[in-house]
């Protein structure tokens, strides 16, 4: 390996603007990518709907949604109103949903049938509601009570057909006294029956009618009292009296026998009363159909989410959503009338290929001809299915049909994933030509001799290609942008690659134990790899850099290697629940509490703030003191002027971050994650402070491979961050008991907020440990370096199959390598005033400025 000469000329380049712009742009195209690939969106405009026979067997439909219900708890407590229905008047099962187990994607998947849009995320499910058909925009008219959260969702777009009304947000309150909650449903049961006494003469002979309950009370009692508790059966209960009410008033009112009921929920639960993963409570949630065109069943019949929509639309005689992905499940309907069921079935065919169709030609334009066989058997079964009905050979048409279902799914997904491999190939390059650029930045110097031809022709393939690209979508008659569009970044991130290795060659300092940090640096990397799978991984990892530590740093400090292996131990502890073990964080306030009395870095005047909010912060977690009023906000946000009290001299001042950090990170925590805390930050305090002159300090230096190591160190902090204390459920499930101390009636960015800050708190102590560890932006390039080597092998990991457990985890692990190093940059320099500022002396500067003046 060559070693170069350093100097002051050959490291002259620094982390610019430009280039942090540029790394930030290439993870956020990757990240976007990844899920472009495997998730693209379903939604296709402009398709038309396709009738289904008229009239339906129902006049009109009840749809109950028990937001949060989910069926264990459903199976072992079965109402009693529900359960006589299941046995002697209807069909039931299990409706399985699928990831993220949230409310908006669980209830747009039962009346449109279909799944989480990627590209949702950033409207929220409700910006632009008519986007997506449904079930409500093809009724004659539709009422719909609920949450505010979920109701505007589909009548804001469309209110001529949907009339929508919602109570007040304030309403979802988790802090709220036991039994409050029903409130949630009986508000929407009350408005029910004040239209049947308003309005409902004025549609009772009209047919094509949705009532939509959408019944929160479960799902709020399950977050605040857990879904096993008195509270969730005793809500579940007064659900099933009151739709025993609606039956009968609706019976009485309308002609019996016209209307169809069905009972389903939207998402589960898990023991500790959160959702938004891919756990069985999460995804198993209970669908009772019974009344008009209703099979009568005494044995259980699953579905998937999607399917209920077709079901919907077939009870009713209206078209099936355009973009849905559901089949019709003909066991729920009745038996009476095969020609019909025979009917719909093709009809739900013909809505399947019709959207087989469309995505061929978004998919891969004229590449793939007219006549390509999947929609030649399609067509095919089409017709077999409408020969069969004509002859009255009913049971197989729907045999045929239910192939046919199956045949139009399979295709829908081969030309929905007809273009990942090139996709996948183009992100791949992206990502290969930054990691190029981010190696030749971290450890190269810029040559003496610059290539001027070798430049020239990289500036012309690069031209070359684009044209080149460009020129065969155009030609072959694609209109989707993707495959040109990240081809043509894929070219861009090449080029950058190609021009800086022409301009730059990479060396390396000689040193020692060379050998022991290529090894350290190469089982950490798996370390981190299997730690983002199996948890406890991350365990052995952090006595590797134990180990690792002891070897390469000439200061031994016992504290570190104790500390160290402390650390180790806590991925194998159980996973933090959001149900409070308060006598763990207690423990940590007696803890910290006591380092504080015996702490040199911190005066006695600071000593008696820090007292003052511990006492405050312990006043709150007995309830001796309510922090949701004005408590608890206080001591957030007088955190920063806080800090900026102590001295600035380093070790004091991460003292001060340490300390009041601690507070509001305790009031957010349930168990021992304040107790990690102070470990993770005894273990950072420990490291060697380097002792550099100022003339080291202003010369650009090489990363040795020593500092290499030490970035991989940090990078298991980082992963230590996460998943010291959770897991990739706890990461991507929320629980509103988190922010108890703060907020308990619902509202998302606000709790948002505080979960995102409670996950930040270790970043921004890791990333104040680097200042004062290192002196040079570059560790953070070589801790990039390291994120993005780890992120490249899980990109190929992320897929649209297998359970839906696996495919969330997949995207979290992806997700959490490729933004944490990001992340821990942006830390790193919002800490700057953290670290730096000081209200003592501005305050002395402007005294002193004042008596110049």
């Amino acid at each position: 390996m060559q070693v170069k000469v350093i100097n002051a000329e050959s490291r002259n380049r620094s982390t610019n603007g430009f280039f942090l712009g540029l790394g930030l742009l290439m993870h956020l195209i990757i990240l976007w990518g990844v899920l472009d690939a495997n998730f693209h969106s379903p939604i296709l405009q402009g398709l038309a709907p396709i009738p289904v026979p008229k009239p339906g067997p129902a006049k009109r439909l009840f749809l109950f949604v028990a937001d949060g219900l989910r069926y264990r708890t459903f199976k072992e407590n079965p109402p009693p109103y529900l359960r006589k229905v299941m046995e002697n008047q209807g069909s039931w099962g299990v409706s399985h949903t699928r990831m993220p187990t949230e409310s908006r994607p669980g209830n747009v998947a039962i009346v449109a049938g279909l799944y989480e849009d990627p590209s949702a995320l950033f409207k929220g499910w409700k910006e632009y509601p008519i986007d997506f058909d449904s079930v409500f925009n093809r009724s004659r008219q539709t009422w719909a009570w609920g949450s505010p959260d979920i109701v505007p969702m589909f009548a804001n777009g469309n209110k001529l057909k949907v009339h929508g009304e919602s109570y007040s947000p304030d309403w979802q309150d988790f802090g709220a006294r036991s039994g409050s909650n029903i409130r949630l449903d009986s508000w929407v049961f009350d408005k029910f029956f004040q239209w049947l006494g308003e309005k409902a003469e004025n549609v009772k002979n009209h047919n094509e009618i949705i009532i939509f309950f959408h019944l929160l009370g479960c799902d709020t009692t399950g977050h605040a009292n857990k879904p096993y508790s008195k509270e969730y059966i005793e809500n579940m209960q007064y659900v099933d009296q009151e739709i025993k009410r609606v039956v009968h008033e609706t019976e009485s009112f309308f002609d019996q026998g016209t209307t169809a009921y069905i009972f389903t929920s939207d998402h589960g639960m898990t023991n500790w009363g959160s959702h938004g993963s891919g756990s069985t409570d999460e995804t198993e949630t209970p669908i009772i159909a019974w009344g008009a065109g209703v099979n009568k069943l005494n044995s259980r019949q699953d579905v998937e989410q999607a399917d209920i929509a077709p079901l919907i639309s077939a009870l009713l005689g209206i078209p099936i959503p355009v973009n849905s992905e559901g089949i019709l499940p003909k066991q729920y309907l009745s038996s009476g009338n095969e020609e019909y069921g025979a009917r719909v079935l093709l009809s739900n065919v013909k809505q399947l290929m019709q959207q087989v169709t469309a995505n061929r030609i978004s998919t891969v334009g004229n590449s793939i001809p007219q006549d390509d066989h999947r929609e030649a058997n399609l067509y095919g079964m089409i017709s077999d299915m409408e020969r069969l009905i004509q002859k009255g050979k009913l049971v197989e048409s729907i045999e045929e049909g239910q192939r046919a279902t199956l045949q139009a799914k399979e295709s829908l997904y081969f030309y929905r994933k007809y273009q990942r491999d090139q996709l996948i190939a183009y992100l791949a390059l992206i990502w290969l030509g930054w990691l190029t650029l981010l190696v030749f930045e971290v450890i190269g110097i810029r040559r003496k001799n610059a290539k001027t031809a070798a430049l020239i022709l990289s500036n012309i393939g690069c031209v070359s290609a684009l044209f080149v690209l460009l020129l065969k979508y155009k030609v072959s008659g694609y209109s989707n942008w993707r495959l040109p569009g990240y081809g043509s970044i894929a070219i861009f991130s090449l080029w950058l690659a190609s021009r800086s290795a022409l301009n730059l060659t990479l060396a390396f300092e000689e040193e020692a134990h060379l050998l022991t940090c290529l090894t350290g640096i190469v089982f950490l990397m798996g370390m981190m790899f299997l730690g983002l799978t199996h948890r406890w991984v991350f365990g052995v990892g952090m006595l590797a850099v134990t180990a690792i530590q002891r070897i390469l740093l000439k200061e031994k400090n016992p504290v570190l290697v104790l500390t160290g292996i402390w650390l180790a131990s806590f991925p194998v502890l159980p996973v933090v629940e959001p149900h409070p073990r308060i006598y763990v964080v207690f423990t940590s306030l007696a803890v910290a509490a006591i380092s504080l009395a015996f702490n040199k870095f911190v005066n006695t005047p600071l000593k008696a703030v820090e007292i003052v909010r511990i006492g405050v912060t312990t006043l709150v977690l007995t309830g001796y003191i309510d922090g949701r009023s004005w408590v608890s906000w206080i001591i957030l946000f007088t955190t920063p002027l806080g800090i900026w009290l102590y001295p600035s001299k380093i070790d004091n001042r991460i003292m001060g971050i340490v300390y009041e950090l601690l507070c509001p990170l305790i009031l957010l925590s349930a168990s021992y994650e304040p107790l990690f805390y102070l470990v993770l930050a005894a273990h950072l305090l420990s490291w060697p402070f380097p002792t550099l002159t100022t003339e080291w300090m202003c010369k650009k230096h090489l990363l040795r491979i020593r500092d290499l190591t030490k970035a991989s160190f940090f990078m298991m902090y980082i992963l230590l961050c996460f998943f010291g204390t959770g897991n990739m459920a706890s990461i991507s499930s929320f629980d509103p008991l988190w922010t108890r101390h703060f907020v308990t009636i619902f509202s998302p960015f606000t709790m948002g907020f505080l979960i995102l800050l409670k996950f930040s708190i270790p970043l921004i102590l890791v990333s104040c440990a680097i200042r004062r560890t290192f002196h040079s932006s570059e560790i953070f390039l070589a801790i990039l370096l390291l994120g993005d080597c780890l992120a490249l092998p899980l990109m190929f990991g992320v897929t649209s199959q297998g359970s839906w457990l696996d495919i969330g985890s997949a995207i979290s692990r992806f997700t959490i390598a490729i933004t944490l190093p990001l992340l821990l940059l942006v830390f790193y320099y919002l800490s700057k005033p953290l670290i730096t500022l000081s209200i003592t002396r501005q305050l002395l500067l402007y005294v002193r400025r004042e008596h110049t003046n």
